[in-house]
């Protein structure tokens, strides 16, 4: 059994909210300290890896992001379409944050759910993401804290 030296609560103690407002998830309990990023194609069952989905409230718009294992990323959102490179840390931080750094490299040049036009300026962007304990949903916060986050994004089968 793991020790626990933040005294956070354990896994088995967690009740991860499912609809949860932004800023208002709870930490887990990570399994090993934070590691340095590495490349998805490094991290191929990585529980990043996938198809994700999320509606933003009060519109009849959703987005869907795709992260591929050789570290590329397809994202839609409204009428908007990018392609990118991210990577991500193989494990969580101590406060059970993953870092995931994005890139958009193409972009179709049209409006996403919020109205807005992203550019292919090839910019990172650094976000920190948090599991559920099912790895089947995840929040993304704009640092390792549950101050300014949205989600969850659920896992699409």
């Amino acid at each position: 059994m793991l020790k626990n030296p933040l005294r956070l609560p354990t896994l088995a103690g967690l009740c991860w909210l499912l609809a949860m407002p932004a800023g208002q998830a709870i930490a887990q309990t990570p399994s090993t300290p934070r590691a340095a990023p590495a490349p998805a194609s490094a991290a191929a069952a990585h529980p990043l890896t996938g198809t994700w989905n999320w509606t933003l409230p009060g519109k009849p718009c959703s987005e869907t992001l795709q992260y591929r294992p050789n570290g590329s990323r397809l994202a839609t959102s409204g009428e908007q379409v990018t392609n990118g490179d991210y990577e991500v840390t193989r494990s969580p931080s101590a406060a059970g944050f993953y870092r995931l750094t994005e890139t958009v490299t193409q972009t179709n040049g049209k409006r996403d759910c919020y109205g807005d036009l992203q550019g292919s300026n090839e910019e990172s962007v650094t976000r920190f993401i948090q599991f559920s304990p099912a790895q089947d949903q995840f929040i993304v916060c704009k640092a390792e804290s549950l101050q300014a986050c949205f989600g969850p994004l659920r896992r699409v089968p």
